[in-house]
């Protein structure tokens, strides 16, 4: 198995490093504009195959022809991001010309992987992707509200004291400030919120706080740090690793709306071929009234800074 990683700064690194300890792959291609940054990262990388917990993989850096025979293509390169920016939305016209140029390059070579977007702001890039040539749209796909979902399950699972693997949860929408908590489906060990509230004897959850600070959190770890890297990198293998062992998930991820006018997130059932079915899920009326607000905003995104 072959994959390819184009973008080699802080979030394209974790993935490399955490994607190395999986041994999902035996051949993994490193592409960045920065041939110098990519060939210390591959060299690094390399290094710790030395040890004895590691296995030997076939890491290197190269070029758009090295993935003619790649499974699957994570992308997660980027114009420079600025930890005082307002908004992903801020990257969307210097990355249109990423993208773009990216999707050209892989679709002169091959039409073969999977390829996964974590360029921001995601939901603008995956369209963005569907619509600079003829490339299969169901092998296209962006990480989405994956890293919402999980933020959103630990916020709750933080209120409640509870381990976050106990939370059934997730968000749609987009990826940022316009993202949807799906409240009326969480439940917790099976049970629905509301029942669970009553039976744990804890403080009523406070959902417009938390549903404030699913988007928030990633900011206060953006000024902190001065990027974010850990969280999305985790999010992004296990992705891979659910189309690599064609597990079949369903799974919070962006794609083309079946009206073709942008991309968005929904529970999305992928497989190894791609994206099978998009579940557009009943909401209650406040939800769907966020999810409205969301498409409207990815869609202003998308007509703002692109000519269709």
């Amino acid at each position: 198995m072959k994959l390819g990683l184009i973008g080699i700064g802080k979030v394209g690194s974790q993935i490399l490093t955490d994607i190395q300890y999986l041994n999902l792959f035996s051949e993994i291609v490193v592409i960045d504009t920065n041939e110098q940054l990519a060939r210390g990262e591959v060299v690094d990388h390399q290094h710790a195959q030395g040890l004895k917990s590691m296995n030997r993989i076939q890491i290197k850096c190269g070029d758009y022809q090295d993935l003619s025979d790649a499974d699957v293509v994570v992308v997660t390169a980027s114009v420079e991001t600025d930890p005082n920016m307002p908004d992903r939305t801020a990257l969307t016209k210097g990355n249109i010309t990423v993208v773009t140029d990216i999707m050209n390059r892989i679709n002169h070579v091959t039409q073969q992987p999977l390829i996964i977007f974590v360029s921001n702001p995601v939901d603008t890039m995956t369209y963005i992707a569907t619509q600079v040539n003829d490339y299969p749209n169901h092998k296209i796909m962006g990480t989405g509200t994956l890293l919402e979902s999980a933020r959103f399950r630990t916020l709750i699972a933080d209120h409640f004291e509870i381990d976050p693997k106990s939370v059934e949860g997730f968000v749609i929408g987009e990826h940022g400030q316009h993202a949807v908590p799906v409240w009326s489906k969480t439940t917790i060990a099976g049970m629905p919120l509301v029942e669970f509230e009553s039976l744990s004897n804890k403080p009523k959850i406070d959902r417009m706080y938390i549903t404030q600070q699913i988007d928030k959190v990633s900011f206060d770890v953006f000024h902190d740090k001065g990027w974010t890297n850990v969280a999305i990198a985790k999010t992004t293998v296990e992705l891979v690793k659910s189309l690599i062992f064609n597990e079949k998930s369903i799974l919070p991820l962006t794609s083309l709306a079946s009206n073709g006018y942008l991309a968005v997130s929904l529970p999305t059932l992928v497989t190894r071929q791609g994206i099978e079915q998009v579940f557009e899920i009943v909401l209650d009326a406040t939800e769907q009234e966020q999810f409205e607000q969301a498409q409207a905003y990815i869609h202003q995104t998308i007509d703002t800074h692109y000519k269709r």
